[in-house]
């Protein structure tokens, strides 16, 4: 009963895994929202409460659009694993009230992220999927960091071996929203 049972399992493995050979790897460039981590990120100390307040310093964090380089490989027609690339730019501008200089200075941020892609079955020239990454971010000025990509929603459109693709993304890295080209082979 046994080796019938890892029989079958292999079979299906197997046969799974030959469904999904037609193309089993995709490649997929990215252009995204602004990096959600720093979007928001403003350290202006309340001037009101204190004079504490006028000697620390203002800094203001401004990023750039989000790029991303993704790549699958299919182990089942419906599931795919894979790794993203994430690349932005930051703007850093520190002030110091009390002798007002000012500090400004720029960083890169990468980010590396395995992923799990679920598809949903659907016709050959309109897929939905969603997916799930986690992995971790690293910018010079602020070290690593854990990061997390969650994509609820996203669509592939037109060829098979070429697509475009556009997800709706929340995450530690996008809020929002990315559209991108795909290549699959």
């Amino acid at each position: 009963m046994k080796k019938l049972l890892i029989s079958l399992l292999a079979l299906v493995g197997i046969c799974g895994t030959a469904l999904a050979q037609d193309h089993p790897h995709e490649l997929n460039l990215y252009i995204g929202g602004f990096n959600s981590q720093y979007l928001s990120y403003t350290a202006v100390p309340d001037y009101s409460s204190d004079l504490y307040g006028l000697y620390e310093p203002q800094t203001s964090v401004r990023t750039g659009p989000v790029y991303t380089l993704d790549y699958n490989y299919a182990v089942l027609d419906w599931v795919s694993v894979g790794l993203q690339f994430h690349y932005n730019h930051l703007n850093v501008s520190t002030l110091t009230r009390i002798d007002y200089s000012y500090n400004y200075y720029k960083s890169d941020m990468f980010s590396f992220l395995p992923e799990v892609k679920l598809r949903i079955p659907s016709s050959r020239h309109f897929r939905l999927y969603g997916r799930a990454a986690m992995g971790i971010s690293f910018a010079s000025q602020y070290g690593s960091r854990f990061a997390y990509d969650l994509v609820p929603i996203g669509c592939e459109w037109a060829g098979q071996r070429v697509y475009g693709t556009a997800e709706v993304v929340f995450g530690s890295l996008i809020k929002g929203g990315r559209i991108g080209i795909g290549f699959r082979f």
